[in-house]
């Protein structure tokens, strides 16, 4: 009897690969995978410093552009007061919310593009490693730096050098996720954290609203009844919504004006994915290249069964045709930047597709991987060899000495992104005149800053009273034959490095 059980055991140790054989198979394995895991989380951060290292250089090299400017003049404001003030008298569509977060960080630091800019630096390296870390509990750690070089190929980096929302906006959605995947459906404590995000992504950015949509549709999909979660979300989204309602009514007769470039279109909606993966059909035709040639037909492949995760977050898609429908019924915003918030979602559901699909090929995943690294430290590269590859202020500021010395006291400009540039830069800020009415912008953001910071801007009869004195800069061929026919005699004086004519 003894014996028969003694056997008995044996068999079970050997099947169960806990027999002498078997615990060194099994110990192998761990060890590999161990190793695996370990120079997954060495790679991530090293790709993490990396980015976050050059953004930092570019945003130190790269002049702020108007939107920016916009940020930094009321987060520059006096008082918070000030600053709500200004919200809610149409100077910017941002929120309130983060012109005090760069507030805080110019305080910090002391001012300068590298301190307003160093949250959205920040935020973009946590939303890489929150990405990669929710990838990897999913499938695995080489699969996890996927998703991470997903989106570094997008257009991702770019807003980690640039002092505005979109950044915090990627990195709390990319926070959703992961909690929605990988805390408790029951817990109450993750229901608050996941509400919580939600309050914080739509105070960074109204359009963060959308991104419950995955959530809503995956839901609706199980055929089930809201979760804490979803509801927690649903109120977290609306309550920053409510709050910020007097920032948001004032800003939208401005989006209306700006109807030209920011309406939803069937155009605008078809241009929405490659803004945001410039590079896509170019790497997915590399990729299927390599998966032609690297992958091994003669082995059978035994595809995974599909997660959760993989098919929520390929819902994130749906995020821009909600935004579309949203633009087409009430906002008229419709801009690629503003679903940000769709990466997170494809970037780990497009890691968990490989991991499913080739499960024993890795040469394929670490091929995948290498052209999406590549691709994504190539462009980042190049954005710090050419830091400020379009940066026209530096131009205009480089002729102020010339202008003076001709006798030129006014540097007259007719666009307001121009102007708005300039003057931020300049030394004289007051030598620098807005021709309102040759502008063919809209220009309520612009009267509105007037109430708080110092500005010059004329009409045609202002112009009259100082020819002599002014030097129009960067005009164009309608704005010359404006000129002409408001009975000005126009002298193009310099064509390089920038257009600049003189009058009589």
């Amino acid at each position: 009897m003894n014996s028969l059980a003694t056997r008995q055991v044996e068999v079970k140790l050997q099947s169960s690969g806990s027999g002498p054989s078997g615990a060194v198979g099994s110990l192998s394995a761990e060890r590999g995978a161990s190793g695996t895991e370990r120079w997954s989380l060495i790679a991530a951060g090293a790709l993490a410093v990396f980015y976050l290292v050059s953004s930092l250089y570019i945003a130190r090299e790269r002049p702020f552009w108007t939107d920016e400017i916009l940020t930094v003049d009321i987060a520059h404001l006096p008082n918070y007061a000030t600053i709500w003030s200004a919200v809610t008298h149409a100077v910017d569509g941002g929120s309130p919310v983060y012109d005090v977060l760069v507030r805080w960080s110019d305080q910090v630091f002391g001012g300068g593009e590298v301190s307003a800019r160093l949250p959205s630096a920040l935020a973009m390296v946590a939303g890489l490693l929150i990405a990669f870390d929710c990838a990897r509990r999913l499938t695995d750690g080489l699969h996890g730096l996927i998703a991470l070089c997903v989106l570094t190929s997008s257009f991702l980096p770019y807003y980690g050098h640039e002092a505005r929302s979109y950044a915090l906006f990627f990195m709390l959605a990319a926070l959703s996720l992961w909690v929605w995947l990988h805390t408790s459906n029951d817990s109450r404590a993750s229901a608050m954290l996941f509400g919580a995000i939600f309050f914080l992504a739509v105070a960074m950015h109204y359009y963060a609203v959308l991104c419950l949509a995955p959530y809503v549709l995956w839901e609706i999909y199980c055929w089930r009844r809201p979760s804490r979660k979803l509801i927690a979300g649903a109120v977290g989204a609306v309550l920053p919504l409510l709050l910020l309602l007097p920032a948001i009514v004032s800003f939208a007769p401005v989006v209306v004006a700006y109807n030209r470039w920011a309406s939803p279109s069937f155009a605008s909606l078809m241009d929405v994915f490659p803004a945001l993966f410039p590079g896509g059909l170019w790497l997915l035709a590399l990729i299927a290249i390599w998966i032609a040639l690297a992958d091994n037909r003669d082995k059978k492949v035994v595809l995974q069964p599909r997660q959760a995760g993989e098919t929520i977050g390929w819902l994130f898609l749906c995020i821009p045709l909600v935004g579309f429908a949203v633009a087409e019924l009430k906002t008229n915003a419709f801009l690629g930047r503003y679903f940000i918030g769709v990466l997170p979602g494809v970037a780990i559901a497009a890691a968990c597709l490989v991991w499913r699909r080739v499960p024993q090929a890795r040469r394929v995943s670490l091929g995948i991987l290498l052209i999406l690294a590549i691709f994504g430290v190539t462009k980042q590269v190049m954005a710090i060899r050419y830091p400020d590859h379009y940066a026209p202020v530096r131009q205009v500021l480089g002729l102020e000495k010339t202008l003076r010395d001709d006798g030129k006291r006014f540097f007259v400009v007719c666009n307001q992104a121009r102007y708005l540039e300039a003057q931020h830069y300049s030394n004289h800020p007051n030598d620098y005149v807005l021709l309102a009415s040759l502008d063919s912008g809209d220009l309520r953001q612009t009267m509105a800053l007037a109430r708080y910071y110092p500005m010059q801007i004329w009409t045609l009869n202002d112009l009259r009273k100082h020819t002599g004195e002014s030097a129009v800069i960067l005009p164009t061929p309608r704005i010359l034959n404006e000129l002409k026919e408001a009975g000005f005699e126009v002298e193009m004086k310099f064509s390089r490095p920038l257009e600049v004519a003189y009058l009589r």
